[in-house]
C-alpha cells in the first residue's frame, strides 16, 4: 500500500482526530497515521510502552512530561514508557504515531 495524498487516504476532520492504522503487529509495532484539525487535541495520557509522534505536515505541539515541544515538519519526539504525553494542533496537521509495544518493560519474552 502506498499513500500519495493524505487528504484522500484520511480526510481532515472538522472537529475531532481521525486515525488510520498502517501497521499493527501484535505485541510489537503499531504505526498509525493521524489527522488532527486546527485547535484539535489528543488529551494527556500515558502508555504502557514507549511511543512517538512524527510530524508530516501542519504544525503541532507535543507534551512530553511537563514540557510542550513545537515540532517542525519531519521532526519526531519519543515518549518514554508511562510518560505523560499529548498533542495539540496549531494548524490542521498529519502525523505518525508509533506504539513500540515490544519495548514495554513488563512484556513477557516470546
Amino acid at each position: 500500500m502506498s499513500i500519495n495524498n493524505f487528504q484522500e487516504a484520511l480526510p481532515m476532520p472538522e472537529k475531532d482526530r481521525v486515525m488510520l492504522p498502517l501497521i499493527d503487529v501484535k505485541d510489537d509495532l503499531k504505526l498509525v497515521l493521524a489527522a488532527l484539525p486546527k485547535g484539535g487535541m489528543v488529551p494527556p495520557h500515558e502508555a504502557p510502552y514507549p511511543a512517538s509522534v512524527q510530524l508530516i505536515s501542519g504544525q503541532i505541539e507535543a507534551l512530553k512530561g511537563d514540557t510542550w515541544h513545537t515540532l517542525a515538519q519531519g521532526e519526531r519526539l519519543v515518549f518514554d514508557e508511562r510518560e505523560l504525553h499529548a498533542v495539540k494542533a496549531l494548524e490542521s496537521s498529519y502525523f505518525l504515531v508509533s506504539h513500540m509495544r515490544a519495548q514495554a518493560s513488563n512484556r513477557q519474552p516470546r
